[in-house]
């Protein structure tokens, strides 16, 4: 039985491991974006749009033919001589705002696009980097279950054995075996919370589901965060980019009023004669003078500045709260220095050694290690956030989102 077990697993091939650091899988998780792809797309088509609304409109050609069939009825003369007809070239001249509103919406909405893009390429950095650091602290969650759960069945079988020796009370020996089951089924929820970060990871970067990621990070060297902006929040350009639109908007609606002129050129024949031609077309703005045109274009402009207004408050607004987390987060996250981390053992081997005497209770030998076990969750959970609240604030400000944003220790003294 033994042995057809050991043929089944040695049949199941094991998922592969691929190890990738942080700014590794943010390069590629920014190739492999659908979203920024879309993004860049679009601000590809603006930019043939805003080549192409510069170009004049075609001009016109006209040829007619009369008389056809009936010549020496109408001319007296047969054939080709008794046609009469004309050949006249056209051309649109465009007077007005209508071209130049139209070339400056055309630049508007370009660079609304090209902000478009720089929200799109933030969005994915934010979003890989969020996916990358909770994979980061599920490595770690599940990492110390596993260690507490081998360390728990490691004594709940000493236990066991001594109960049935007589040398350890069976109330020991069920407590240690109720940890056991309690770690055991920590350590599942952590794994299984790790594998659905990994699945998502590996989407994003572009894995098959079958390999599994781990992700490694750098040590921090400075986690300092600079203040100050290096750059425009890119959502507030795709709103000033609307303003811009807006305002050529009214340019095209006020154009509308200018007549546009067509004027003509060409050889008109007539009673076997042949002349020039020359004429100008022109519109009447009799009935449509665009004057409601105009109010609307008004109106998408008061919108686009209140719009551009609520965005620049929201901002301001959550930059405030981004730095205030940010401050509260280093403040809490400054226990976690190197006296926290001797603390970790120190209080699990003082509670071993005073069991190991009889001096101490296996109550409080699995209390200390619960208190351990919270506090390492405690320390990777904060880790996490402190991470996001990283990137957050760095886009909130204008400064690059980049991989060196996810360090590990950060409070730890480095030789």
């Amino acid at each position: 039985m033994v042995a057809w077990m050991l043929m089944i697993a040695a049949a199941q091939a094991a998922p592969d491991t691929v190890r990738i650091d942080v700014a590794t899988a943010l390069q590629r998780g920014l190739d492999l974006s659908p979203a920024l792809e879309v993004a860049q797309y679009r601000a590809e088509a603006a930019d043939y749009r805003f080549d192409q609304v510069g170009a004049w409109p075609n001009p016109l050609i006209g040829i007619s033919a009369e008389n056809v069939g009936q010549q020496r009825d109408f001319t007296g003369q047969s054939g080709l001589d008794g046609l009469e007809g004309q050949a006249v070239f056209t051309l649109g001249l465009p007077l007005g705002w209508e071209r130049s509103g139209a070339i400056s919406a055309a630049g508007a909405d370009r660079r609304r696009m090209a902000a478009a893009v720089r929200v799109a390429d933030w969005d994915v950095r934010e979003t890989l980097l969020g996916a990358i650091g909770g994979v980061l602290r599920d490595q770690e969650l599940g990492q110390s279950a596993l260690e507490e759960l081998t360390t728990l069945s490691r004594i709940a079988n000493a236990l066991a054995l001594q109960a049935e020796r007589g040398r350890a009370s069976d109330g020991d020996a069920a407590r240690a075996a109720l940890a056991r089951g309690m770690a055991s089924t920590r350590h599942a929820r952590r794994m299984a919370a790790l594998a659905e970060g990994r699945a998502e990871l590996a989407r994003l970067l572009g894995y098959p589901a079958t390999e599994t990621l781990r992700i490694d990070a750098p040590a921090c060297t400075d986690r300092s965060m600079p203040t100050g902006a290096t750059t425009t929040v890119p959502e507030l350009d795709v709103a000033q980019a609307g303003v811009h639109a807006a305002r050529a908007a009214i340019q095209q609606a006020k154009g509308v009023r200018a007549p546009d002129l067509a004027p003509q050129v060409g050889v008109r024949r007539t009673g076997g004669r042949s002349g020039l031609f020359l004429g100008l077309s022109t519109t009447l703005p009799l009935w449509d003078r665009g004057s409601a045109r105009i109010q609307a274009a008004r109106g998408e402009e008061m919108a686009a500045l209140a719009a551009e207004r609520q965005v620049t408050e929201r901002l301001a607004s959550a930059r405030v709260a981004a730095r205030e987390g940010m401050v509260a987060l280093e403040s809490g996250g400054a226990a976690f220095d190197e006296d926290w981390s001797n603390a970790l053992d120190r209080a699990v081997t003082a509670a071993e050694a005073r069991y190991e005497l009889g001096e101490g209770t296996l109550f409080e030998l699995l209390d200390s290690r619960r208190a351990r076990l919270q506090a390492l969750d405690d320390y990777h959970a904060w880790l996490a956030e402190w991470w996001a609240a990283r990137a957050r604030l760095a886009r909130l400000e204008g400064r690059a989102v980049d991989a060196d944003l996810i360090c590990l220790d950060p409070f730890r003294e480095t030789p």
